[in-house]
């Protein structure tokens, strides 16, 4: 009988009990998607650093990491890399020889992690070859003498892009309603060629105005950006022996991944031509790279690695990028203080509420405690009160909140237009698909009772020291 007296004295004053339940709804909506946009950032970050960089483990010589020096090898790798394949939880294994060089063209020069791969490994392992951009030709796929496959970062700093509006270009930008107004202007600059990314965007300022330019640059960018490919990149490094080693690769692939930084820094060339230049010999590896069926099994993998290659160094992806594994680790505790302080300030409104609605019925609690309601029933009314009114926008937030994300989890956000850049300087991919667990929402149906309860009890005291007496005297 409290529970349906207390559910019913929630709705005696319809727009206050409104107005909490809204403040609530919006609350915890906005709390927990702003939560799943932080898991799915988290989630793609993992994905990326999983898939294109660092694998689920790594095996290097135990002195290979202190500062990556070329002479500490793997040697016969062959003998372990069958072994390993046979775990049933791996998925691919590739070895790599991973030099720190310089690269250098008639433009430019940056410094470089050299990969020397085998090609048809490191596709079990990575997905590089599935993140080669429009236009930047292949990953290994062509014939040639020494090829080599750059980020697309690299490619801008080595000046081995342009800037070119074709027709086909200006085709594919009809498809965005909101171009539409912009490319007959765009027209006048179709099939000129500008060297860099600065000459472009100045010839776009001074055609299209600099706030039409800033509007637009973007997908005008992404559209007319071509590549040199075939192009020679000279490679030098310090070999085995000790002297500079030089040798010349042709560009045929650029690749793309949500990682500048990573795309700025790694080129891709074949073990067979890079191990001669490096005065290595066959089999000579810097590192074994190993794919899982699933992240659970990592640490378990790991330990049976180590039983296969005793005396190697064999770290899981966490402990190889440390930050990545932080990210993971605590994001429990981000959601757990994020909605604690949503609900803390949630709180002050309900205890503002209850009071108003103890004081409103002195007379009337006095009445029920004169006729044999105890201060025990008194008390557990109020709290219930108190929690169906959280408890209900709770709900109704929830409710909105998995709606969205289920529904952009599906579609993705993308954030590329405005946010591209900073998001990809940061190693997190500007394409985010928000996502959040169950045991998350049973987390925050505990933190909306808790607040409930803990906001009850200053009202419910407040009822419980009432005189029935003076409260019944009292003129409302």
């Amino acid at each position: 009988m409290i529970w349906s007296i207390s559910w019913k004295n929630v709705w005696r004053n319809k727009i206050r009990s409104l107005v909490v339940i809204v403040a609530f709804t919006f609350g915890i909506f906005g709390g927990v998607y702003m939560v799943a946009v932080f898991y799915g950032m988290i989630d793609s970050r993992v994905k990326l650093a999983i898939g294109n960089e660092a694998s689920h483990i790594q095996v290097h010589h135990p002195s290979y990491l202190d500062n990556n020096e070329l002479k500490y090898t793997i040697d016969d790798y062959q003998k372990y890399v069958g072994q390993i394949e046979n775990i049933p939880e791996v998925k691919g294994v590739s070895p790599r020889i991973k030099i720190l060089g310089m690269a250098s063209t008639s433009g430019n020069a940056s410094g470089v992690m050299i990969n020397g791969i085998d090609v048809d490994r490191e596709r079990q392992v990575t997905g590089i070859d599935e993140s080669l951009v429009e236009g930047g030709g292949s990953f290994f796929e062509e014939d040639g003498r020494k090829p080599i496959v750059i980020g697309e970062k690299l490619a801008k700093t080595l000046k081995l892009t342009y800037y070119k509006i074709t027709a086909g270009d200006l085709d594919r930008l009809s498809d965005k309603k909101n171009m539409r107004a912009v490319l007959p202007l765009l027209d006048s600059l179709r099939d000129k060629s500008f060297r860099t990314e600065a000459d472009f965007e100045k010839a776009l300022s001074g055609l299209l105005g600099k706030s039409e330019a800033e509007k637009y640059s973007f997908h005008i960018k992404a559209a007319s950006i071509k590549y040199r490919l075939k192009r020679r990149i000279v490679l030098s490094f310090q070999s085995l022996d000790g002297h500079i080693a030089y040798d010349a690769f042709r560009v045929i692939g650029i690749y793309k991944t949500g990682n500048s930084v990573f795309d700025g820094l790694n080129l891709f060339v074949r073990m067979s031509d890079i191990t001669p230049v490096a005065s290595l010999h066959s089999g000579q590896v810097n590192q074994l790279a190993i794919l899982l069926t699933s992240v659970e099994h990592d640490d378990q993998v790991a330990e049976m690695v180590k039983d296969i290659m005793p005396g190697m160094d064999v770290q899981t992806w966490d402990e190889i990028m440390p930050e990545a594994g932080m990210y993971t680790s605590t994001m429990n505790y981000y959601l757990f203080i994020f909605m604690i302080i949503i609900l803390l300030a949630l709180g002050f409104g309900i205890v503002n509420t209850m009071l108003m609605a103890v004081l409103e019925r002195i007379k009337e609690l006095g009445m029920l405690m004169a006729i044999g309601m105890n201060k025990k029933r008194v008390f557990s009314m109020i709290m219930l009160e108190t929690v169906f009114l959280g408890m209900t926008g709770a709900v109704i937030g929830m409710a909105i909140s998995y709606g969205l994300i289920w529904y952009t989890g599906s579609t993705g956000l993308d954030l590329t237009s405005l946010y591209q850049e900073g998001f990809e300087a940061m190693g997190f991919s500007p394409m985010i698909y928000p996502t959040i667990g169950w045991e998350s929402f049973i987390q925050l149906i505990f933190l909306v009772v808790l607040t409930g309860v803990l906001a009850a009890i200053y009202p419910a005291r407040k009822a419980m020291k009432l005189n029935p007496s003076e409260a019944l005297r009292i003129d409302m």
